[in-house]
């Protein structure tokens, strides 16, 4: 077992004392990672992630290998020092971070770094799978503190890339923050994961990326990213279903992205579209009626396969086009009407 493993006991920077070990093994920027709960001098409990190296040691260029993964914990790092110092409230933010030295193991093998968190109560994953169906207004919530979180990254120049339901984590205020920017990009600031054709997580990802369409432009690329892995997010929230899934299930196999090798993205885009449409009628009917016009409107809008038709409709074509100011603006009004007409609902 690895250093990062045997945290347990150690007491960090003479502050953080490691409790117990998470069931749960979460990756972190392309890196294992090992989860713990550590407490502060006064108890109070906070998440650690212990960033594993140890496969660098068993790489055929150890010392290449582990540059690359110090490098992607740097990044990491620097990206959510950003962030804290940027006051990002929709953005999980590390509390501090370091570097432990595991006792048992060489200066080199037992150094283990670490990121630590503020304790969340849960993910949108876990709240899902649980209740199955989150009610109309706490899906709009979680929205609408989302949009806040991604359009506060996109300011500073920062694409999540990696936004899921896992990734959206719930506290004890009510609030939901967007987390780990381990696979984020940040123009101007060439890492790791820039040189991969798709960043984040394949099951959540757009339809371009699967068959390497790939745009030079950073904000096209990967804030066009992020705009279809927010509408992802917005028609699981309220209706369960992954668009991603959804369009592939609706495309006849000869289009998927493992069997379409001799054509152009541009050649098959008709046929995601027809696929596409298929999806939002499923999911229009999957709605709730208080919300079923916003929502789907969002989502065709949020998850078009054409990058070039992406973003709000009232953009398209402009240097708005990929900002996600309208939709806050949009998910804010809708909020605070879906919850008064929710009230009436009920008393009628």
């Amino acid at each position: 077992m690895s250093a990062a493993e045997h945290l347990q006991g150690l007491v960090l920077d003479g502050v953080w004392t490691v409790i117990r070990k998470v069931t749960y093994k979460p990756s972190s920027g392309g890196i294992f990672s090992v989860p713990y709960i550590v407490a502060d001098k006064s108890g109070k409990e906070h998440f650690l992630k212990a960033l594993d190296f140890s496969d660098a040691f068993n790489a055929p260029d150890p010392a290449r290998k582990l540059q690359e993964m110090t490098a992607a914990y740097n990044h990491e790092r620097d990206i959510l020092e950003h962030c804290k110092d940027r006051r990002l409230s929709r953005v999980v933010l590390a509390v501090t971070h370091g570097y432990a030295q595991v006792p048992g193991y060489s200066n080199i093998e037992g150094r283990v770094a670490y990121l630590i968190f503020e304790l969340a109560e849960s993910d949108v994953r876990k709240q899902v799978d649980l209740k199955k169906r989150l009610d109309c207004l706490v899906s709009l919530s979680i929205l609408n503190d989302v949009a806040l979180g991604m359009m506060q990254l996109h300011r500073e120049a920062i694409a999540h890339q990696d936004l899921k339901p896992s990734n959206v984590l719930t506290y004890e205020d009510g609030g939901c923050r967007v987390g780990d920017v381990g696979r984020s990009s940040r123009r101007g600031h060439h890492v790791w994961v820039d040189n991969l054709r798709v960043a984040g997580d394949r099951t959540y990802a757009p339809p371009e990326q699967l068959y390497s369409n790939l745009h030079a432009d950073f904000v096209v690329r990967r804030i066009g990213c992020d705009l279809y892995l927010l509408g992802n997010l917005a028609a699981f929230l309220f209706s369960g279903i992954n668009i991603t899934a959804a369009l592939f299930s609706r495309l006849d196999r000869s289009f998927h992205p493992d069997d379409w090798k001799a054509g152009t993205y541009d050649q098959v885009l008709p046929h995601l579209q027809s696929a596409f449409s298929k999806v939002l009628d499923d999911l229009n009917k999957a709605l709730d009626p208080l919300v079923r016009d916003e929502i789907t409107t969002l989502v065709k809008e949020l998850c078009n396969p054409d990058l070039s038709k992406r973003g709000h409709r009232k953009g398209i074509g402009s240097g708005s086009q990929y900002s996600l100011e309208r939709y806050k603006s949009h998910t804010d009004l809708l909020l605070k009407r879906t919850t008064v007409s929710a009230r009436m609902r009920g008393v009628a």
